[in-house]
């Protein structure tokens, strides 16, 4: 009796606990699974529309393949998708390590710091956007008013080839900055502070107490910030856009804005070549799934639990 009482419970619980999950579970398979799962068979046809198709085979993989031998859009896409990413995750990953330390000391306005430095976080991409616009113009923007002031002149940023990712970097670090901070310092907030006074007894400087302590100590929150920065890279599209409608509509300037996410929007929803757009879309998710294999596996090294 007691018995059928348990395995009735059991039954509930398990039940209960697949209603709760669920709602994610159907999600994932709406608007993640079935998608993917549709796009990889998008990428072998070739028509006007979603509905309206006819299966080419490998003829739009060939077509990027082409592109990226002749150094047409795909070249272009894929060299300042990988540009913009590694670059802005380094630096984005420096600087919120470097903040996240100077705001977990005892200073003054401590959680206002916190908050100011968050802010940009909670600011939609295309306001972000915008607002850089302005900042970047070449005649009257903020930041070569500044430089004029000491004496340098100003690039055309957002029109000059050599300075268009570049901002597109400068603008992406500082709107993720501050989401990596706060998850760094939650962090480094769970480190317990008798290694720092064993290590500081042993006479370890501060340098080295970062070095041996709070990096190993830090880096799986820095693994994760690592991946989830590596994946949102690849995938800049907003940031991306709104700053090139600021710089005319030249074929040849806004060629140094493409990325993989901005290529595959032009090719399939101006001009609905569907079938090319969800074969760059599938080379942008094996890329991705590549990168994520790698540093699962690179992290065994590096990472250290507690």
């Amino acid at each position: 009796m007691a018995a059928r009482r348990i395995s009735v419970r059991k039954r509930k619980e398990w039940t209960a606990a697949y209603l709760m999950v669920a709602p994610v579970v159907l999600g994932i398979m709406v608007f993640y699974f079935i998608p993917t799962l549709w796009t990889i068979f998008m990428s072998f046809t070739e028509g006007p529309d979603f509905l309206t198709y006819q299966f080419v085979g490998w003829k739009n993989y060939t077509v990027l393949w082409r592109e990226l031998l002749n150094g047409a859009e795909f070249s272009h896409e894929l060299v300042n998708t990988v540009y913009y990413a590694f670059v802005s995750v380094g630096f984005g990953l420096c600087f919120s390590v470097l903040f996240a330390n100077l705001l977990n000391q005892n200073i003054k306005c401590r959680s206002l710091f916190r908050l100011i430095y968050f802010l940009p976080c909670l600011t939609m991409a295309s306001a972000v956007g915008v607002v850089w616009r302005f900042l970047f113009n070449s005649k009257f923007g903020l930041i070569n008013a500044i430089l004029s002031w000491i004496g340098i002149k100003g690039p055309m940023w957002l029109s000059d080839g050599h300075f268009t990712i570049p901002s597109a970097i400068i603008v992406g670090v500082w709107s993720s900055v501050g989401y990596n901070m706060i998850l760094l310092l939650a962090g480094l907030q769970n480190i317990s502070k008798t290694y720092y006074e064993a290590a500081e007894i042993d006479g370890a400087n501060s340098i080295q107490r970062f070095r041996h302590i709070t990096i190993p100590l830090l880096s799986p929150v820095l693994f994760f910030v690592m991946l989830t920065s590596v994946m949102g890279g690849f995938k800049m599209f907003d940031l991306i856009y709104t700053l090139s409608n600021a710089a005319g509509s030249s074929a040849s300037i806004l060629l140094n804005y493409r990325t993989m996410v901005f290529g595959i929007y032009e090719r399939g929803f101006l001009y609905t070549k569907f079938g090319v757009a969800s074969a760059e879309a599938v080379i942008l998710l094996l890329i991705i799934l590549a990168l994520t294999l790698i540093q699962m596996k690179a992290q065994k090294k590096w990472v250290h639990y507690e």
